[in-house]
């Protein structure tokens, strides 16, 4: 490889650099107060119109956005400055994803080492405290480092646009929804990342011991990368809901120039112009619309903590990696490569398919490029099988098994042939028109096509699986193809950028939700719990914890408990007939201070001490029981009828198809048919079983042949 060239000026921007973290962080330490205000106001989602409220418009769409932005680039900072000393020249794009990368690794370490020598969570300002140092300290090396005659490692000439929307488009997804990101309820998925960041704060491990019970079936191995930024911002703000949201806002911040990179590479000539600029933000806007109001396993509502955080965060990963390798940054490559894998479960998928595409359609053949992918492989495969025995080895809490071996088979054993909702999963959170561009291979360069050829497949691989496909499974097939339609000389045409603006106007409409009001049934019913005993009292809160001490047993027995309360439906209709959700939400919103004359009606507490007052026992587990004191309250709640599926009505996932599970043999086309593929595959090995009379499909409860 050739030597690390250089850039030979200053310029300044030693100066600059060391201005921009000083003003992120005075934003950092004068905003937690801002934002706790804010996050606070709930009451405001319930407003008429909680999109505009103008008396709080400065602290809503001035402060908070810009306090946002000011903790982002303070965190980001650390890995920053050491990638604007070290390594290869890098453009704005490889500066972002080194220092992304970067600062999780420098941060990790140092909240690590403070927090085993001293015993001392850091949260609120005490984080901030180090997070200060740490860029005091880098800061300083640096300039040593530069003094000692050595150069900056960044060029960022032509590219401030690339900057300036990256940070506009931050700014603005934030404005357009903001209720969304402030104030409404958690899904089950949503408190379950807040949940998954706690244990990392606590902890500094991410995975759970074994009595934290249902919940430690995840994260797993190749899930649980999101929560390391995640905690950055839940030990700084608290234990709030936005604090388990704004990584999407980071994610785009970081994602936008590196498609802008991927747009220009290996094309000199290339400009993207400010029309375009703003084509391509909106279609950010449009993919976050989509995935943060429709995604999710949620009857009623999406939440962005997972998926949209955590996908976002992934393809910053993944589309960094393309752009290391076509611009043979190899140990960048090897880097994002492994942080992919870390981030979703199909991110060894990924890493497979995009070598062999490369090997199929670029000529010459990238070889040097091609044995690093095949050393990220080798590396992602090797920390799935030997991290696991080490961690098992070291008695330490395993990784979750939600995509154990067993799992992943039992969803690619069901194949459905027919699903056409599954095409607009693709193609209308990007706009439309960017999908038809998979579809122009004579006008493609060798970029271009192995990117349609790695959208094909991994969209190929999601739409013939029957079972628990939902939209977000399609997010890292979503973004190749905006680099193909960019890139493709038929965007010199004026017609297709009326295209392009005709594609996103539609899909605007068919992505818009059917009910944009904030959701607030699963905090209302929650005011009504009241959680007693040592297991739910084991430590007073620190600054910004909502929760009396971090206890997994406690999340244990309150799920149990309210599991059996209000069972999750499964069936198509459930959601429309009573209430029902995830017990750990309303653990959450149970840890609120009650209003003033709130009624309890659901106490949790050690049946030892338990009294006629607290009322009838439902239900009890491990010492802990379940107390009702109105069985008709109890009633009345549980048969409440809420607005389902407010999402897009395009982009929805009926529950059979998220929960169910069995062959199906529909009675006509206009039905899915599903077939199982393991009775196929054993009469192709001579495998011979009793003959059955028919199977029953429980998502339906019909029995098919």
């Amino acid at each position: 490889m050739t030597s690390a060239p250089t850039i030979s000026t200053n310029d300044g921007f030693s100066l600059k650099l060391a201005g921009i973290v000083a003003l992120a962080a005075l934003g950092a330490f004068f905003g937690v107060g801002i934002v706790r205000d804010v996050l606070a106001q709930w009451d405001l989602g319930q407003s008429a119109n909680p999109y505009i409220i103008l008396s709080r418009a400065f602290s809503l769409y001035v402060a908070v956005p810009l306090v946002s932005l000011a903790c982002s680039i303070f965190f980001l900072a650390p890995g920053l400055i050491i990638a604007t000393v070290t390594g290869r020249e890098k453009a704005l794009a490889h500066w972002l994803l080194a220092g992304f990368g970067l600062s999780i690794v420098v941060l990790t370490a140092a909240t690590s080492a403070f927090q085993i020598a001293t015993g001392i969570v850091l949260t609120g300002h005490r984080f901030f405290a180090l997070v200060a140092i740490v860029n005091l300290v880098l800061l300083v090396l640096a300039g040593l480092r530069l003094a000692s005659g050595q150069r900056f490692r960044i060029n960022l000439r032509d590219q401030g646009t690339d900057l300036w929307m990256s940070l506009g488009l931050f700014l603005a997804v934030l404005i357009l929804m903001s209720p969304k990101f402030y104030w409404e309820n958690f899904t089950g998925d949503g408190s379950g990342a807040l949940q998954f960041t706690r244990l990392f704060v606590h902890t500094l491990w991410p995975f759970w011991p074994d009595d934290a019970g249902v919940i430690k079936q995840a994260p797993g191995l190749t899930s649980f990368l999101f929560v390391v930024p995640d905690s950055w911002f839940v030990r700084l703000w608290g234990e709030t809901e936005y604090s388990v949201r704004v990584g999407h806002l980071m994610g785009l911040g970081l994602l936008y120039p590196v498609l802008t990179a991927l747009i220009r590479t290996g094309r000199p000539e290339a400009r993207i112009g400010v029309v375009d600029h703003l084509l391509l933000a909106a279609t950010l806007y449009l993919y976050s619309l989509s995935v943060i109001y429709s995604g999710g396993y949620h009857a009623w509502f999406g939440d962005s903590p997972m998926p949209a955080v955590r996908e976002t965060l992934a393809m910053v990963c993944f589309m960094g990696y393309i752009l290391a390798f076509v611009e043979d940054r190899r140990a960048m490559m090897v880097a994002l490569g492994v942080m992919s894998h870390l981030s979703i479960p199909t991110g060894g998928l990924w890493l497979l398919l995009w070598p062999i595409a490369v090997w199929l359609v670029w000529r010459p053949r990238p070889w040097p490029q091609l044995r690093t992918a095949i050393l990220t492989l080798v590396i992602a495969a090797a920390i799935s099988i030997a991290l696991p025995v080490a961690i098992s080895s070291a008695n330490m809490p395993f990784p979750g098994d939600e995509f154990s071996a067993k799992a992943i088979v039992d969803r690619l054993r069901f194949v459905s042939i027919i699903d056409w909702a599954r095409f607009g999963y693709l193609a209308i959170p990007i706009g439309l028109t960017p999908a038809l561009f998979l579809f122009t291979w004579s006008w493609q360069d060798r970029l271009s096509r192995a990117l349609t050829l790695l959208t094909a497949v991994f969209f190929l691989f999601f739409y013939f699986q029957g079972y628990r496909v939902l939209l977000h499974h399609f997010i890292p097939a979503m973004f190749p193809p905006l680099v193909v339609m960019w890139r493709s000389p038929l965007m010199r045409d004026r017609f297709t950028r009326g295209a392009v603006v005709a594609g996103l106007l539609a899909a605007l409409v068919i992505a818009w939700p059917r009910q944009m009001g904030m959701h607030d049934h699963d905090r209302a019913f929650a005011a009504f719990i009241q959680t007693e005993g040592p297991r739910f009292d084991s430590a007073a809160p620190l600054d910004g914890e909502r929760f009396r001490g971090f206890e997994p047993k406690a999340l244990d027995t309150f799920h149990h408990l309210f599991d059996v309360l209000l069972p999750i439906g499964y069936g198509e209709r459930d959601a429309g007939e009573r209430f029902f959700g995830a017990p750990l939400v309303w653990f959450y919103y149970s840890e609120f201070p009650k209003p003033e004359g709130q009624v309890i009606n659901y106490v949790v507490k050690p049946i030892a001490d338990a009294t006629p007052e607290d009322g009838e026992l439902f239900d009890s587990y491990d010492g802990y029981g379940l107390y009702i004191k109105d069985m008709a309250l109890f009633e009345q709640q549980r048969n409440q009828k809420l607005p389902i599926n407010t999402g897009s009505w395009a982009l929805h996932t009926p529950r059979e198809i998220m929960f169910g599970h069995g062959a199906k043999w529909p009675p006509n086309w206009k039905e899915r048919m599903i077939i199982d593929l393991v009775p196929i595959a054993k009469r192709l090995l001579g495998i011979h079983e009793a003959p059955q009379s028919g199977s029953t499909d429980p998502a339906t409860g019909q029995t098919t042949p």
